[in-house]
């Protein structure tokens, strides 16, 4: 089973749209390419660094507007498995970086039977050299806490939105300026699993109960929650900065 669900909350919506295949792999921007409806819809920016625009909604950090190797919010971008820094075409614990043999893993592990010849380190937060964000982007972006999950699921009005090319959740923070999260579902082998009716993105954290999973923000038209998943899985990364690495360039 993919996924672990504590904290699930109940949202009204409308119904999914059934589950499309685009020819997506796991590599680049690849995205939604056979119709551009998204490119008319509005969202929301503060400012950028590094390149990358980021927005204010209210919270304790900005919020990348769009996802890692992505051009506008609703794209998917890049896929990458947790704890590595580069999309593949293969998604699999066979060639997942941190493991060796059958879900035995090599880093980021709490529990001997998990461990490949009983490894154990106790990490349970990325580090700098395993942060997708924060190799891809510089600049002071990194990947997501929990806790910053738990900002937007607790702190900000949640609506999905059923588009002709893309689902989204519009998610606005307190200070009424939003963040559109697309519905690009992960990637388990080479093909896109629930592609338009799932959005999910990566945390910098591993489930604190099994350590072969991460933790990641999961949407349903039906729902959002901080959940887990095996961590070889591919899913999209939205990053985040702190507003100190912010330099304010307004003159007086």
């Amino acid at each position: 089973m993919k996924k672990i669900l504590p904290y699930i909350i109940l949202i009204v919506a409308t119904c999914l749209v059934a589950c499309e295949d685009d020819g997506i792999n796991g590599i680049g921007e690849s995205n939604i390419t056979k119709k551009n409806d998204f490119l008319n819809v509005p969202y929301d920016t503060t400012g950028s660094i590094v390149g990358h625009s980021y927005v204010d909604i209210g919270v304790s950090v900005l919020w990348a507007t769009c996802n890692i190797n992505a051009t506008h919010p609703l794209m998917s971008g890049s896929y990458f498995a947790w704890g590595e820094t580069m999309p593949k075409e293969v998604y699999s614990w066979d060639n997942y970086k941190y493991c060796k043999g059958k879900n035995l893993l090599t880093k980021y592990n709490f529990k001997k039977e998990s461990g490949n010849d009983e490894m154990v380190d106790s990490i349970y937060t990325l580090e700098a050299e395993d942060d997708a964000a924060v190799q891809n982007w510089g600049g002071g972006w990194r990947m997501p806490t929990v806790k910053e999950f738990d900002e937007l699921r607790n702190l900000c009005e949640w609506v999905w939105v059923n588009g002709e090319s893309a689902n989204y959740y519009k998610v606005t923070g307190p200070n009424g300026k939003s963040i559109l999260l697309p519905a690009c579902g992960y990637m388990n082998g080479r093909k896109p699993v629930m592609y338009m009716e799932n959005g999910c993105i990566w945390s910098s954290s591993i489930s604190v109960s099994i350590p072969t999973h991460g933790y990641e923000l999961t949407q349903y038209a039906t729902g959002f929650w901080i959940g887990s998943a095996d961590r070889f899985y591919g899913e999209p990364i939205r990053p985040v900065i702190d507003s100190k690495n912010i330099v304010n360039t307004s003159k007086p």
